[in-house]
């Protein structure tokens, strides 16, 4: 696997890791009665998911001109 494509898959890793904190922090804003706080948060929430869907998509990509099959993650 090449730099950019463990790159790649760290960036994954660590936006999963930055959305299930956010998704956390909304409901836990939300709880202590601090809706605008859990309103941002969960803003916040939803432009992460939409970088999780461009990174996976251009590392799945990535995977795909180094030959690997992007759903087993074998080699070829």
């Amino acid at each position: 696997m090449s730099k950019r494509t463990q790159d790649l898959a760290a960036a994954r890793r660590l936006l999963l890791a930055l959305s299930e904190g956010l998704a956390k922090a909304g409901r836990l804003l939300f709880a202590a009665g601090l809706a605008d706080e859990g309103r941002a948060v969960k803003r916040m929430h939803a432009e992460v998911g939409v970088m999780r869907q461009r990174v996976r998509k251009v590392h799945n990509a990535a995977l795909a001109v180094e030959g690997d099959d992007t759903a087993m993650g074998e080699n070829r």
